[in-house]
């Protein structure tokens, strides 16, 4: 039995669409910037789209999700980019985001006059301090946290650092006492 927007060699542009919750649009979009081709043509003239495309749009969208750009996820479709390399240069530009959400989180208390003691969502510095410790952790184990922290990821370290509104001294001296 044939779908309806299905017919026999792939999907229309609306059934595939559909199938990953993209309007028509946006798939048309993909055509004209040729992310997205389709694999031929109805008796009618309508693009249709087979397995080849349907597991190309699947990760298109996926690479979307992870907030990609066009741009970065042509740069991954046409293997001119490692995926590991976008995905390390995303992980940066979320970083810098959350630090910016950070910064205009705090001007957000600050209009609303709310002290960093009266804002439970914040977390600062004190208030993971306040957490390790709440679990156990002893100076000796925030250390290692840090150290492993700064080990494995020191980006992101240094990112997390600066999302708790810390001065660039204060992270230096956090990172090198990290280090050993």
């Amino acid at each position: 039995m044939v779908r309806p927007a299905a017919v026999r060699g792939g999907l229309t542009v609306s059934a595939i669409a559909r199938k990953h919750g993209l309007t028509r649009s946006t798939l048309l979009h993909y055509h004209r910037l040729q992310l997205l081709k389709p694999s031929g043509r109805s008796a009618a003239g309508y693009r249709l789209y087979g397995a080849e495309a349907d597991a190309r749009l699947r990760r298109i969208v996926e690479l979307r999700e992870a907030g990609l750009s066009l741009r970065n996820i042509r740069r991954v479709l046409e293997s001119s980019a490692p995926l590991g390399e976008v995905l390390e240069e995303q992980i940066g530009i979320l970083n810098r985001q959350v630090s910016a959400l950070r910064a205009q989180q705090r001007v957000v208390l600050s209009l609303l006059e709310l002290s960093a003691r009266r804002a439970p969502r914040l977390l600062d510095k004190e208030r993971w301090t306040a957490m390790f410790r709440a679990i156990g952790m002893s100076d000796a184990d925030m250390q290692q946290w840090h150290a492993n922290f700064e080990k494995t990821m020191p980006d992101a370290h240094a990112d997390f650092l600066r999302s708790l509104g810390l001065d660039e001294a204060e992270i230096r001296r956090i990172r090198s006492w990290s280090a050993g």
